[in-house]
């Protein structure tokens, strides 16, 4: 067996390890997924509200609350014609 011949092997084993990784990264999420709806079942849960969303919603509230109006260029004219003259 020559040394391009064991490269290739390695690269194939390397490569199907690989594969089996991303595999059992997706079942695994996929069980993940499934246990939380599952949990989103219980009872004494509200049916359609989801925890993540009221999250969602409130870093949204929070994030409106702190906007302001851009600066008006014009404004900005006036300070500057102000100073100059004063």
């Amino acid at each position: 067996m020559g040394i391009k011949d064991q490269f290739q092997d390695k690269a194939n084993e390397l490569k199907d390890q690989a594969q089996h990784a991303a595999n059992r990264g997706r079942d695994e999420s996929r069980e993940r997924g499934q246990q939380g709806r599952e949990q989103g079942r219980e009872p004494g849960r509200e049916p359609g509200r989801d925890p993540g969303r009221e999250r969602g919603g409130q870093e949204r509230e929070r994030g409106q609350q702190g906007r302001r109006p851009a600066p008006d260029p014009m404004d900005e004219l006036r300070d500057e014609r102000d100073r100059f003259q004063s």
